[in-house]
């Protein structure tokens, strides 16, 4: 997959611990490996530490691993695949594709992947335009996180495929009952993408029990999170131990 100068469009050549086009933009890799081609912002957007730290914490243990095992058995070892809001690469290291993109404006989060996982090239960049060129992967992944309509489409081949994953109606429902006096269901309905065919939704579920720090970890990954009132996040100190059902749907698009 070939990766775009940010201000000229031309195809960027790697030598090195940098990147340069023909007109001679350069850019470097950062120490820990990653290609910064934001050129909009030079500070940390995207998901904070604290947030990426929990993320991290509650993921490493496994919780999770279900979800992950799912997505890697829509994938071939031969795809080339792009990871729209990759965040730290939890999901993008474990894929075993010859050709992977993990794409994020958080510097937090991209530090950490890079470093943890040298079979990604990461970039920092907007996923909603980014420096790739068109019809460049097989499949197009994003986990929990905005879908770049336009984005995708550009990016995959024909006949290529989008997998989304985002929560089911259940999602965390025993969370929201402890936390909130009215806790709401998620909504599920089909999210149509001009160019892209829905041809399947896999639902998967299962229920754990979550336990200490996890369960605040758990919350703190919620987009909820820093809109919840003090008074209401307390109440996660209220119960050693909780069991919570982990809902997912994966949609599967095919562009025609």
């Amino acid at each position: 997959m070939n990766i775009l100068c940010p201000v000229c469009k031309k195809k960027l050549i790697r030598t090195g611990n940098s990147c340069q086009c023909e007109n001679r933009h350069c850019f470097d890799l950062a120490k820990e490996g990653y290609l910064n081609l934001n050129l909009h912002n030079s500070q940390n957007t995207g998901d904070n530490q604290d947030m990426i730290k929990a993320r991290r914490n509650f993921l490493n243990r496994g919780y999770y691993s279900f979800l992950r095992d799912e997505i890697d058995g829509l994938l071939d070892e031969n795809d080339s695949l792009i990871d729209l809001a990759c965040g730290e690469g939890y999901y993008t290291s474990f894929f075993r594709c010859k050709d992977k993109i993990g794409i994020d404006l958080s510097k937090t989060g991209l530090k950490y992947a890079s470093k943890h996982d040298k079979s990604t090239l990461y970039l920092l960049n907007s996923i909603f335009h980014n420096p790739l060129e068109e019809e460049c992967a097989d499949k197009v992944l994003t986990i929990f996180a905005p879908v770049a309509k336009e984005e995708i489409v550009r990016l995959l081949k024909k006949n290529g495929v989008f997998i989304l994953a985002r929560p089911d109606k259940d999602h965390l429902i025993e969370l929201k009952q402890l936390i909130y006096e009215h806790p709401y269901l998620n909504e599920t309905e089909e999210i149509p993408i001009d160019g892209l065919q829905l041809i399947n939704e896999i639902p998967i579920k299962r229920k754990e029990k979550v336990a200490g720090q996890d369960i605040t970890d758990l919350f703190m990954m919620t987009p909820y999170y820093n809109t919840t009132s003090q008074k209401d996040k307390d109440k996660l100190q209220t119960v050693d131990e909780l069991e919570i059902s982990f809902s997912f749907l994966i949609d599967v698009y095919r562009k025609y």
